[in-house]
């Protein structure tokens, strides 16, 4: 385990497993603001292949890359290639150090030849990190990143968006928000369900922008802790964010989970049908970033 700490965080990130943000701490507080490792919970063999997404990984913040449902890939020539539950990244060890009070940390992707790559450091209030993804191939991909980032569900959690956020898309299937595709506006009622929660409903859902974000952020209010958390990316790299809610609905489990992405819908096929393809170029490196900013509110 890798350990960053400052006045503010103490960071740990687990090479060995994905490079998982397992834990992030806000120090004024003593909170853990993400869902923390199951400890009853074992996951399946490492023999299986592919590796299946069960609630023994579901903690922590993860990388997804370059899928978050399975998926056929079909833009390589040697294709169709499989995109696994939830990508390659969460499952493979990475390489890891830490320097400078910087970790950094990088993999091979597994299910086409990829660089991932992603450096976390600490701000005053805010964890910054850099990504960089390299496609080994000549040949463009369509692919799909997002952060996989689990909060804590618990009364008096809510989320801020910005007032260009008019309408969402349902990526899930029943649950909150009704079948998968329909659009909801913000005029709507079922519109409020996207921000407010009701941790013990037993449901989950799952929902997108409706179009590209020209202001990349999103905001958790927790008026229960007195702290607000800013997940702050470039839209012009990022330019959808994707919400999962799980309130009791997924294996018991109750997490917000905040998911900036290249592109909606959790695959890249589903992303084509909504006629928003995000394309990595032959030989191409693609830099972004995103920055988490925890504060406490005012007594």
């Amino acid at each position: 385990m890798l350990t960053l700490e400052n006045e503010t965080f103490r960071l740990e990130v687990d090479p060995q497993q994905g490079a998982k943000i397992a834990r992030l701490t806000y120090l004024e507080k003593g909170i853990d603001l993400l869902v923390g490792k199951p400890e009853s919970v074992s996951p399946p063999p490492a023999t299986d292949w592919p590796v299946r997404f069960t609630l023994a990984d579901s903690y922590g913040f993860d990388e997804m890359f370059p899928t978050i449902d399975a998926d056929s890939c079909v833009s390589l020539p040697w294709g169709p290639v499989a995109f696994h539950d939830h990508g390659d990244l969460w499952s493979l060890p990475w390489l890891g150090s830490l320097s400078d009070d910087v970790i950094e940390t990088e993999v091979l992707g597994t299910s086409f030849p990829y660089r991932f790559a992603r450096k976390v450091h600490l701000n005053g209030p805010t964890v910054e990190l850099e990504y960089r993804l390299t496609n080994l191939t000549p040949y463009p991909v369509e692919v799909l990143w997002a952060a996989h980032m689990l909060f804590a569900l618990h009364p008096g959690i809510s989320l801020e968006l910005p007032d260009e956020v008019e309408m969402i898309v349902n990526a899930y299937e029943g649950g909150i928000f009704g079948a998968r595709g329909k659009r909801i506006t913000r005029d709507e009622r079922l519109f409020d369900r996207c921000c407010s929660f009701i941790p013990d409903s037993g449901l989950c859902g799952k929902w997108y922008t409706a179009h590209p974000l020209s202001e990349g952020w999103v905001k958790v209010v927790d008026t229960t802790n007195r702290i607000t958390t800013t997940i702050s990316f470039d839209a012009a790299q990022v330019p959808y964010l994707g919400v999962w809610i799980s309130e009791g609905g997924w294996q018991g489990q109750r997490s917000l989970g905040i998911e900036p992405a290249t592109a909606p819908m959790d695959s890249p096929s589903n992303a084509r049908e909504h006629g928003a393809i995000h394309l990595l170029q032959g030989h191409a490196t693609e830099i972004w970033s995103m920055r988490v900013t925890t504060v406490s509110l005012p007594d």
